[in-house]
């Protein structure tokens, strides 16, 4: 379940439900809007979603939070709290060049979050994101914008060949996510730079917006596969504005289904099926690989609502789709892994327990063994799954052993990974594999 924004910035300030209900109490009298009760139950509510404040709470609140009061009335509760939570510029933004070339330049100072994971849109808010972005896509897709004129050419295709080169590293490398994060956020950010460099007078070519699309999403990924799927969320949203901008249907589709993937792992089952409905409506001839995601995507969401037949459905048609995927073999691997665990996953929501044992033994025993090529930034993220879905299955040395083995290959598990580790493991502590286990992790994180 997503965090409420005002619960982000509660608990950013180290407030507790009675404290920020005193808080915004004496903030609403200084303010002279008069008294009004502080109970704790008031900003539960407010939280879940159940009731929302009167206009001259929500003005001490935006008081509180340095959020001017025009704002408070132009956006409406609760759209004015992503003013103070910094991501205003991806909720906000109009779906134009300068609404894509501030929200790009907001995706460049992302904090680094080890903490649950909460997700900015949702519902009815990300359908509206998602409808300006298919209604930009329609402008631009068929526009004469031109595409190369004014660009330094070998600069960017210098930039194209580094981001490649970062792309191929999904399918085995030494070098640890954290790196290969900060070297696509450098990349990202010299994107990010050309465009919003480009004259007022002229268009934004559309490679730019591309490389950018490109290398917010290359974020993106490598975002995941830290655990840190906030940060992940924020660097799609600024990829897909740019995306939608380029003009680009297979661009704006993998957008849209990676942004899919994040609401799979951190929101909403049925935010993400509307994600993938919008992905294919944006290209309905993507790219083979996107393809296997759709499919992959749609089983799991339908596996968390709770409809067996269509998941098994969706199952089936993935498999389809890989086999008809040209790979190399260290691709292929990867793709096998990642259905794999997509099929594992599914089966244990429908609470198929043998059958995701069944399926997630080979995998585990697989990444469990050490190999002749490297690892996937990603492995260690498909271990967390298998530790999961092992725990719930009784299968507790199995759930230690690929802790250890997740920590071997990491070498330093990313500090958000570590407490998704840790918070699977504490229910089980009582186990002394388990303990053993969690020792190993502090031991490597303190």
């Amino acid at each position: 379940m997503m965090l409420h924004p005002l619960a982000q910035l509660r608990t950013a300030a180290g407030l507790s439900h009675p404290a920020y209900a005193r808080l915004v109490a004496e903030t609403h009298a200084a303010l002279g809007l008069g008294r009004m009760a502080a109970r704790r139950e008031k900003v539960s509510r407010w939280e879940s979603g159940r009731t929302e404040p009167e206009h001259s709470a929500q003005l001490a609140m935006a008081h509180i939070h340095h959020v001017p009061a025009a704002e408070v009335c132009r956006l409406g509760w609760p759209h004015w709290l992503y003013l103070a939570t910094g991501d205003a510029g991806l909720a906000g933004e109009p779906y134009t060049d300068d609404g894509a070339a501030h929200a790009l330049d907001s995706s460049l100072h992302l904090p680094h979050a080890p903490r649950p994971p909460v997700l900015l849109l949702e519902g009815w808010a990300l359908s509206k994101q998602i409808r300006s972005a298919l209604a930009r896509l329609a402008e631009t897709a068929d526009s004469a914008v031109p595409d190369e004129a004014g660009l330094p050419a070998e600069r960017l295709e210098w930039m194209e060949a580094r981001v490649k080169a970062l792309e191929e590293q999904e399918f085995g490398t030494f070098v640890p996510v954290h790196a290969l994060y900060a070297a696509a956020l450098s990349e990202h950010r010299q994107a990010v730079a050309l465009i919003t460099a480009t004259p007022h007078s002229r268009p934004v070519p559309r490679r730019l917006y591309r490389l950018a699309a490109h290398t917010g999403m290359l974020c993106a990924w490598l975002s995941s596969a830290a655990g840190e799927e906030t940060r992940a969320e924020r660097h799609v949203l600024a990829a897909l504005r740019a995306a939608a901008a380029s003009g680009s249907r297979s661009h704006t589709s993998a957008a849209l289904t990676r942004l899919a993937l994040r609401h799979l792992l951190a929101g909403s089952p049925a935010d993400a099926l509307t994600l993938v409905r919008a992905a294919r409506a944006a290209d309905p001839r993507p790219w083979p690989g996107t393809e296997v995601q759709f499919h992959g995507y749609r089983a799991f969401a339908l596996a968390h609502l709770g409809e067996p037949a269509a998941a098994r459905q969706a199952l089936d048609d993935t498999a389809r789709a890989v086999s008809n995927v040209a790979a190399t073999p260290f691709e292929m691997a990867a793709r096998h892994h990642a259905m794999v665990t997509t099929e594992a996953l599914t089966s244990l929501y429908l609470g198929h327990l043998t059958t995701a044992r069944r399926q997630f033994g080979p995998l585990t025993e697989h990444l469990t063994t050490p190999q002749a090529g490297p690892p996937s930034p990603y492995t260690a993220q498909w271990l967390r799954y298998a530790v999961e879905t092992h725990l719930a299955l009784g299968d507790i040395d199995i759930a230690a052993h690929s802790t250890r083995r997740a920590l071997d290959l990491a070498g330093t598990l990313p500090e958000a990974l570590a407490l998704q580790f840790h918070q699977l493991l504490e229910a089980h502590q009582h186990e002394p594999l388990i303990q053993q286990a969690l020792d190993h992790l502090r031991d490597h994180h303190g």
